[in-house]
């Protein structure tokens, strides 16, 4: 006659012990992804975002252009009637302003007239420079840049102007910053031009 009865199988503490450590870990980690995610801070427009990498996305009040530069330069935001105005305690300024394209007109002209009235609005100007054909993400851009003394600082400075074609439109940035920090702003205009977005 054959017997049907078991002995019953006794758990392994090994086992069991592997099992929960494994369940643990698992459970921790969902409980991690969630609170991160919960604690980034979302993209806006008011408030910049920074990045792990030491960047802080600046966007415009309707969101249509994005800028991300190091977090080192102490920009602050500004509401004014630029696109975006950007500004640091140590006078570094940034203003992104746009215009509509102009039909049956290069940009190469439009920024010789600018460069010529820009000049004009500063007695102490000096080292200007020609303008130079840029790049841009695959777009026509030109550039120019001065030496000026602002009479109210007693201070000279370094400004360069960027006109910008996309699409319909021109973004024309103007970057300033005392002439003695010149070496510390070395590729300033070139990460502002590398991440600038029009969305």
């Amino acid at each position: 006659m054959y017997e049907f009865y078991e002995e019953p199988r006794r758990l392994n503490k090994k086992k069991v012990i592997i099992f929960s450590v494994i369940c643990v870990a698992i459970l921790l980690g969902i409980i991690l992804l969630i609170a991160r995610k919960i604690s980034t801070p979302k993209n806006n427009p008011e408030n910049p975002v920074v990045q792990e990498n030491n960047t802080v996305i600046f966007s415009s009040k309707d969101n249509s252009v994005s800028v991300e530069l190091s977090k080192n330069l102490d920009l602050t935001k500004y509401d004014s009637d630029y696109l975006l105005d950007l500004r640091s305690k140590d006078d570094l300024n940034i203003f992104i302003a746009k215009k509509d394209k102009v039909a049956n007109r290069e940009l190469m002209d439009i920024v010789k007239a600018d460069h010529v009235a820009f000049l004009q609005n500063f007695e102490g100007y000096s080292n200007p420079s020609d303008i130079k054909e840029l790049s841009v993400n695959n777009n026509l851009a030109y550039t120019y840049s001065f030496h000026y003394l602002d009479t109210n600082l007693s201070e000279a400075f370094y400004l360069q102007v960027v006109w910008l074609e996309v699409n319909e439109s021109y973004y024309v940035f103007d970057i300033e910053f005392p002439l003695n920090e010149l070496n510390f702003y070395t590729n300033l205009v070139t990460s502002l031009l590398a991440s600038f977005q029009v969305k």
